[in-house]
């Protein structure tokens, strides 16, 4: 109901009583759960655009095929309809409220210190699986080779959505570029 509000209205159009109207309750119950404003879309933001990530991939499989599983669940997630619809609002309003904008940078910066696709890359970092100079750059680049293209074409309506043998396919080719790119060359 919120996340509709933001959508229709923008941040700060949106008021704790139309919300709490939209909920079927009163102003005063909705402040028992949220403090603020601020404090409700920051939750909600977190909630729809940074759900957890937890990916689990199984250390006997091949390291192409749990960076696959990885890619692939973050696909799901980031791809999502609902999620990119939001994600377009909430950038149309930085254009127009600092506070968003600064919400916004604490919020990427949180999610972004919880991935675990950056412990998992550090992790064959350290193991030498890998070679990079710094896992959060990494995992940036490695964003940029698979998902990023398809969530700005979509996020910008500038391409149709992607089917999904068409998205393998481009996954798996960035895939393929990120890890060429990161596997260290045989000693010889």
């Amino acid at each position: 109901m919120a996340c509709t509000l933001l959508q229709e209205q923008g941040y700060h159009h949106t008021t704790m009583d139309h919300i709490a109207h939209q909920a079927g309750m009163s102003k005063k119950t909705l402040y028992l759960f949220f403090p603020s404003k601020r404090n409700l879309i920051e939750q909600l933001i977190l909630e729809e655009l940074f759900p957890p990530f937890t990916p689990a991939p199984h250390p006997h499989e091949s390291l192409e095929s749990q960076l696959r599983l990885m890619i692939f669940q973050m696909a799901d997630i980031f791809l999502c309809e609902k999620r990119l619809s939001l994600l377009r609002t909430i950038i149309g309003e930085t254009n127009r409220s600092p506070s968003i904008q600064q919400l916004m940078t604490e919020l990427f910066h949180l999610a972004g210190s919880k991935t675990n696709i950056q412990n998992w890359l550090q992790a064959q970092k350290e193991a030498g699986t890998l070679t990079f100079a710094n896992a959060t750059d990494a995992a940036d680049h490695l964003f940029g080779l698979t998902i990023g293209g398809p969530m700005l074409s979509r996020l910008a309506h500038c391409g149709a959505a992607r089917n999904k043998a068409d998205l393998q396919r481009y996954l798996e080719e960035g895939l393929r570029i990120f890890l060429h790119g990161c596997t260290p060359l045989p000693l010889s």
